[in-house]
């Protein structure tokens, strides 16, 4: 019977797309190991988090510095740190297909209650929670609906170094809170 539930849930998410529910304690097992193939063992900001959390960096009075070559291979490299405020942020940087180098929260904007985060699968970023697909070369262009959060869809290169703000940090806090 538990099964069943399980399958009917599933069945009705998938079938219904993303809706703005908190599903963090209705977990199926496919979507959990999932997550956890491809979580970092890394420090991460907070424990409640259960997407891919990635390496912990340090803010300082400027927000969080990364050497542009780190994550100019096309694949997702996945982020997070603590504000002064305290709050935690999780977020990845992807060079996409056109040669730009995308940052946004590792949070959907509209099922981003269940702290499940993205994964990459090729040129798609995908929600952990409810499958739908986002191209790279569209990340962090929109705002709204079933994709990840923007910071910026094209990060300046200063000295070799990215440099993204607290500001810019601070503006994607609410997805994991």
């Amino acid at each position: 019977m538990k099964k069943l539930i399980t399958f009917t849930f599933v069945a009705m998410l998938l079938l219904t797309g993303c809706k703005d529910v908190d599903l963090s304690s209705q977990l199926d097992n496919a979507s959990a190991s999932a997550s956890s193939s491809t979580s970092s063992s890394s420090s991460s900001a907070s424990n409640n988090f259960k997407g891919e959390t990635g390496m912990f960096i340090p803010t300082d009075d400027n927000g969080v510095t990364l050497e542009a070559a780190a994550v100019s291979d096309g694949k997702a490299h996945f982020y997070n740190t603590m504000l002064a405020s305290g709050e935690p942020v999780y977020f990845f940087i992807v060079k996409s297909p056109d040669g730009k180098l995308r940052a946004a929260a590792n949070g959907c904007q509209v099922c981003g209650n269940a702290l499940q985060g993205f994964r990459q699968e090729g040129d798609y970023m995908v929600c952990n929670t409810c499958g739908n697909r986002y191209h790279l070369d569209k990340v962090a262009t929109e705002k709204g609906g079933c994709n990840p959060a923007p910071i910026s869809p094209n990060l300046e290169i200063e000295n070799g170094m990215i440099n993204i703000s607290n500001d810019d940090l601070k503006s994607i806090t609410h997805f994991f809170s």
